[in-house]
């Protein structure tokens, strides 16, 4: 791997068309924020999953490409817990967020690791990868933001290095991608324990082969009797962007369970009202799919809600 700091002794002219990267490798945050005000376009490598996967990554056909890889940053790599909630930095694989938090993360988050693939793509990705990435590679943001999940924020204003906590449903931006400030990183990310019982991750389809047809959703809520408290629901479309409303949280809010088959009919209008005015192009695929799980999720609550020994 090439350090960007030493570059500048590299003669540019022995190789003549071909564009090789500039590879910068910070050892802290004080370094970062030196690279990124010179190079403020730069693109961050984490595990580096993303960029490699993506057509023509390298060599590159842009000329001065400046990367900034994250992989020495040690302060990046750190977990910790208390009773409250765990914290990850962003450079921690979804491997280690596996072994590490096995014990005490939420079902929902485990199920969604799960499902993303083998151990060698989780031994690689990323957890601030998997949510920062310009395009959506998995369905890691929806379920961290089904969690009320928060980030560490780091961007530059004033030529200094600020931070901030931030609500990954508030990162959201208007195409459904998490949205991060120009020269800006997610350094930490913060899950809190979480005592909702009705827990569901479905996915349907391949990421990166078929985005167009694949579907994620994951839910959460805790179940009094036959009440929903603080349900709250992520649908992730690869190929569009993820779609959260506080609005179809509320929606969930309202049912008494259990819900007949008109009952959910209309649920089911109400949702798909919320998503295509949020995104375009859902496919007949996507929908099918999408009321599919939906279903899935109601029968479970249904069944729930009968044979909880409060009702």
């Amino acid at each position: 791997m090439l350090d960007g700091y030493n570059s500048s002794s590299i003669d540019r002219n022995i190789y003549e068309g071909l564009s090789s990267p500039n590879i910068h490798t910070p050892h802290n945050m004080a370094e970062f924020a030196s690279i990124i005000m010179h190079y403020p376009e730069a693109e961050l490598w984490a595990g580096g999953t993303f960029l490699m996967t993506r057509p023509d990554s390298y060599p590159s056909k842009k000329m001065g490409r400046e990367i900034i890889s994250l992989a020495s940053m040690e302060e990046l790599h750190r977990f910790q817990r208390n009773d409250r909630f765990a914290e990850f930095g962003a450079m921690v694989t979804l491997d280690e967020v596996m072994s590490t938090g096995k014990a005490v993360l939420p079902k929902v988050l485990l199920d969604n690791i799960r499902s993303i693939g083998s151990r060698l793509i989780t031994r690689k990705a990323t957890i601030g990868g998997a949510i920062a990435a310009r395009e959506i590679s998995t369905s890691f943001p929806g379920t961290l933001i089904s969690l009320d999940a928060t980030a560490e924020v780091r961007f530059i204003k004033k030529k200094r290095l600020h931070s901030r906590w931030i609500q990954l449903t508030r990162m959201l931006d208007k195409n459904g991608k998490i949205s991060i400030p120009s020269g800006g990183m997610i350094s930490r990310i913060r899950i809190s324990f979480s005592d909702k019982d009705c827990q569901s991750f479905s996915s349907i389809g391949s990421v990166l082969t078929a985005p167009d047809e694949t579907v994620a959703i994951a839910f959460t809520a805790a179940l009094d009797q036959d009440v929903l408290n603080n349900p709250t629901i992520a649908f992730t479309y690869p190929n569009i962007g993820i779609v959260y409303s506080r609005d179809i949280d509320n929606v969930f809010s309202s049912l008494r369970l259990p819900i007949d088959e008109t009952e959910f009919r209309s649920l089911e209008q109400i949702i798909f009202t919320f998503i295509d005015s949020s995104v375009q192009n859902l496919s007949k695929l996507q929908r099918t799919r999408t009321s599919g799980i939906l279903r899935s999720i109601i029968d479970s609550l249904n069944e729930k809600s009968l044979t909880s020994p409060a009702s």
